[in-house]
């Protein structure tokens, strides 16, 4: 909560909830605040309570000559929260989706099966004729995700994340009513050892095992990196990325490799020490920043270490020293956002679990199954770091995640997230965001024996998945909890929604809807109910009013991919009044007949989503599920040099 300096003198108050959802009327005197002032306070409980709370009082100066008066109430039985730890009451959620009997996922199972299929061919690049929208922009879509399953002498990936990384990228030229497509598998050290040797050459770090049975895998903990997970381009420079390694570079044309060492860049010797560089980039659209972040888990110590980067236009660092932040036990950590004043991370806490560890150096386990989620946990923790341009050269080198300071740590009720769409800061400071959450996550792994080399997609996975709902969370890090508590959690979305996006240039802005994909039925499931389905529709999530939401559903065999938002010519969408004015692109697979179609989604306007595609373009070759893309206006290429193809639309 923000004071002005102008209002000196006010006694302000402020509700908060204590550890036992208490709720206290703070009340403090703001007569004598300046910098070196820390101001009386007094703390009234409510009666029928008997509760024991320490203070840490501090103060700081803010922008623009306003002064913020900082409260910290830690619970002398949990020193994060202000928040119970074992659940928020439901008065205080918004949304509860309601218990229901049973389940009707509304897809064709196998249909979704056949999602996971290798991709049959790599295509070069070939124009199809389509009619484009006229205000949709020149550009070029990149779409990276697993396209290989099984080697040439049948070895299977078990998990679809061990599957290898397919790079697929359309280039928009809608004055001639053309794409360009191609696509193509990144040349990764395991990849071409794979098709040079006809065999799974790697292990894969969800527990898919190389070729030539125990002994070929006996003691061999070299694990594949995939470059399956995602794409970015910055600098004029392309990357697919996978958060255990390297980034690889690839031609934005061709899309071939251009690492000279098959391992992945060291983007300028940045990841010689520590390689790992996260799938989820986020970019800073007001600096031209890319803010990314690496995590490795020490399997002897069981500390995990997150170092974080800073990228300019020209993709070099933007610090000489080492970021970077240290924590006692193994987190899961996949995707983070950022504001423009803080790293947003949720703590997926968990342990190391020693005799998965010595299964998998044995080789009748996986590593992935090494870390175990949940046990005794009854909260998850969000991280605010502080951005780098409030960390001093050479003071934040292996900073304590749960101790330094200048990170706010709260306690929030316990869940599991993948994704976030955005974050960003209120007028008073408060920080914002969503996340795609749910019970908990396991990642399949304890359905999965590696000795059997079945793979994930043929057991009944969407029976022992929790649905996840995308949840609004409201922070106050000044006051280091959540925010009053009836807007402090908004579940704002419950159709099982996944790779929620938002338009790039509101990145660390106020935004009011997200894109995501969800189920093909509304799956209604009580808290802590299992049972989930795979992505088959596509909503416009109107955070502001959920009852607005918009939602197209594909057919029961069709299979909906992460959108990524696309600018009308002339749009600002930074405007309020413009934000929806654009275009959802991402490809649909048909598992049913083994096409795949590039969809193209007008949702400018109120129902405009739910009218379905402006355009549906058949792509030459079967794209399987995947992971993630994005659009980068502006990019394209000399059309004149490659084949014409027909193509349906």
């Amino acid at each position: 909560m923000a004071v002005k300096s102008g209002n000196l003198g006010q006694r302000v108050k402020h509700k908060f909830l204590n550890s036992q959802n208490c709720v206290l009327d703070c009340i403090y005197n703001t007569s004598r605040i300046d910098s070196n002032y820390c101001p009386a306070v007094t703390i009234q409980p409510c009666h029928s309570h008997n509760i024991n709370l320490k203070m840490n009082l501090r103060l700081c100066s803010a922008s623009k000559a306003k002064t913020v008066a900082l409260m910290t109430f830690l619970c002398l039985t949990e020193r994060y929260s202000a928040y119970t730890t074992d659940g928020m009451p439901k008065s205080f959620i918004k949304n509860i989706p309601e218990s229901g009997k049973g389940i009707d996922t509304g897809f064709d199972v196998s249909a979704w099966k056949n999602g996971y299929t290798n991709c049959p061919q790599e295509i070069k690049p070939t124009i199809l004729k389509c009619d484009i929208p006229k205000d949709f922009p020149s550009g070029t879509y990149y779409r990276n995700g697993h396209g290989r399953f099984e080697s040439d002498d049948g070895v299977k990936a078990i998990h679809m994340f061990d599957g290898d990384g397919l790079m697929n990228a359309v280039t928009f030229n809608p004055q001639q009513k053309q794409i360009l497509f191609r696509n193509r598998f990144v040349r990764t050290e395991g990849y071409v050892e794979d098709k040079a040797t006809g065999k799974m050459s790697k292990r894969g770090v969800f527990g898919t095992m190389r070729s030539g049975g125990f002994w070929n895998n006996f003691f061999h903990v070299d694990v594949k990196n995939v470059a399956n997970t995602s794409v970015v381009y910055h600098a004029k420079r392309l990357f697919a990325l996978w958060e255990g390694g390297r980034p690889h570079e690839l031609d934005p044309l061709t899309l071939k490799s251009i690492d000279e060492d098959k391992r992945g860049s060291d983007l300028g010797g940045l990841l010689d020490k520590n390689p790992e560089f996260s799938a989820h980039p986020r970019i800073d659209p007001e600096t031209e920043t890319l803010v990314n972040f690496g995590y490795v888990v020490d399997i002897v110590t069981g500390i995990a270490k997150i170092t974080l980067y800073e990228l300019d236009s020209n993709l070099r660092s933007k610090r000489s020293d080492e970021v970077s932040l240290l924590v006692n036990g193994s987190v899961l950590l996949h995707d983070f956002a950022i504001t423009k004043n803080w790293h947003v991370f949720v703590l997926n806490f968990g342990h190391l679990d020693h005799g998965n560890i010595f299964k998998a150096i044995m080789g009748t386990g996986s590593f992935a199954h090494s870390v175990k989620l949940y046990d005794n946990v009854k909260a998850t923790h969000v991280a605010l770091v502080p951005r780098m341009k409030h960390l001093k050269e050479n003071s934040a080198k292996k900073m304590n995640l749960m101790n330094d300071p200048r990170i706010k740590v709260i306690s929030v009720p316990q869940h599991f997230n993948f994704h976030f769409s955005n974050a960003y800061e209120d007028d008073d400071g408060n920080v914002i965001y969503e996340s795609a959450e749910q019970t908990e996550n396991d990642l399949g792994m304890s359905l999965l024996d590696p000795s059997k080399n079945q793979p994930l997609w043929e057991v009944p996975l969407f029976s022992h998945l929790f649905p996840t709902k995308l949840v609004q969370y409201k922070i106050n890090p000044y006051f280091e909890c959540l925010a009053p508590a009836e807007e402090a959690i908004r579940v704002v979305n419950t159709r099982v929604p996944e790779f929620p996006t938002i338009p790039e240039p509101l990145s660390t802005k106020r935004h009011r809807y997200v894109y995501a994909v969800g189920s093909h039925r509304n799956i209604k499931r009580g808290t802590g109910e299992r049972g989930s389905g795979p992505p088959g529709s596509i909503m416009k999530i109107d955070t502001q009013n959920p009852d607005l939401t918009e939602v197209y559903t594909y057919e029961s065999y069709e299979f909906a991919g992460e959108a990524s938002f696309v600018s009308k010519i002339g749009a600002d969408v930074t405007v309020p009044e413009q934000e929806d004015r654009g275009y959802l692109v991402h490809f649909v697979s048909n598992g049913r007949d083994m096409t795949t179609d590039l969809v193209i989604l007008d949702v400018e306007g109120k129902g405009r989503l739910e009218k379905g595609p402006v355009r549906r373009i058949t792509m030459p070759t079967f794209i399987p599920h995947g992971l993630h893309g994005s659009f980068v206006e502006g990019l394209t290429f000399d059309f004149d040099q490659f084949d014409e193809r027909h193509s349906s639309s």
